[in-house]
């Protein structure tokens, strides 16, 4: 049966609501959406079935409802609410602590800005936080809601999520692939210049990519081996598959990141190709006026005793030697290929 979800917090604010939507799945497989004036004052597990709740991890009610209401271990409610950190997988207990990364489609961020998914699940409870509103999980819930998740559960949840979010993340990276292509097409076949500014971004957004998509790798093959309990065969084999995925992913951004340094390589030969082109120029038009100065300098001290100097025909004379001189340099030029 198909149920609305209670969402109050689109935009996430420091100071904004703390619970944001959640799920009572009871035994009977009726989806209940969860009223929190209710819960709150309750632990986080319900008394049968299992529950989803997710919240803005940047609210003050947050941290307070964990430490004082849901009767979550303190280690737990610490990972939860750590304000940096890297995706992984750890086991505690009778649950799963996970830390994954999502692409930032929120308006004004860049997509490389990856926002972090916090995780919590045991086979009664799932809590995810959040500190910035994140697509793949609102399209979970969405699915959620309208009762398109037959018999759901939370290692079910777990892989929804974990897909979604690579299925956001693919698109960026082709994008990054394409933009590779045109890179190339650019340096290497046309020949045209290329901002310096334009390949130090690129490059930039592979590096803070790799940074947390690497990670999110050794994660979910840690969330294969410590996850047994949670899922069942289903939902295993699509984890292994999601695991190809995110690792495909991360093959495809190293390529990306060693095309980007052969193209900033093929930037600097350019960018010294065209240097020593100039000064190339600059040394001929010395080499060529070195010996052209040197005969109007000599002839042009202010001396007496310069042979000719009162005869009509020496400057004459003097301009057809500097002639004579120039095309004589320039032909010895050219005999050496050097022009």
């Amino acid at each position: 049966m198909p149920v609305a979800p209670i969402e109050r917090n689109d935009h996430a604010e420091p100071n904004a609501e703390a619970f944001i939507f959640g799920f009572d799945f009871p035994a009977d497989g009726v989806i209940h959406k969860v009223d929190w004036k209710k819960i709150k004052p309750t632990a986080a597990c319900p008394p049968a079935g299992w529950r989803w709740l997710h919240f803005n991890r940047l609210a003050a009610e947050t941290r307070e409802w964990l430490e004082e209401s849901s009767d979550l271990d303190e280690t737990v409610i610490t990972a939860l609410l750590q304000s940096e950190t890297r995706p992984r997988c750890a086991a505690y207990e009778d649950g799963l602590l996970l830390n994954l990364r999502g692409i930032n489609h929120n308006p004004g961020a860049e997509p490389e800005d990856m926002i972090s998914v916090r995780i919590w699940a045991t086979q009664n409870l799932v809590i995810s936080m959040r500190s910035y509103p994140v697509k793949a999980v609102h399209e979970v819930r969405d699915e959620v809601a309208s009762g398109m998740v037959e018999y759901p559960s939370p290692g079910g949840l777990l892989v929804m999520i974990a897909e979604r979010l690579i299925d956001k993340i693919e698109p960026v990276v082709d994008q990054l692939k394409d933009e590779a292509d045109e890179y190339e097409e650019t340096l290497l076949s046309s020949r045209e210049k290329l901002p310096a500014t334009t390949l130090a971004e690129f490059r930039r957004t592979i590096l803070i990519l790799r940074r947390y998509i690497l990670p999110q790798r050794e994660a979910m093959a840690q969330l294969q081996r410590e996850g047994r309990l949670l899922f069942d065969q289903d939902h295993a084999m699509h984890l292994r598959e999601t695991g190809d995925r995110i690792t495909r992913i991360a093959e495809e951004l190293d390529s990306i990141r060693d095309r980007a340094a052969v193209l900033q390589d093929q930037v600097a030969g350019q960018r010294q190709e065209q240097l020593n082109s100039r000064l190339l120029v600059l040394s001929l038009v010395s080499a060529f006026f070195l010996p052209l100065t040197f005969v109007t300098g000599l002839l042009g001290m202010n001396l007496e005793g310069i042979p000719f100097s009162h005869e009509e025909w020496s400057f004459p004379a003097v301009v057809a030697l500097t002639f004579v001189l120039g095309v004589a340099l320039l032909g010895f030029l050219k005999w050496r290929r050097w022009i």
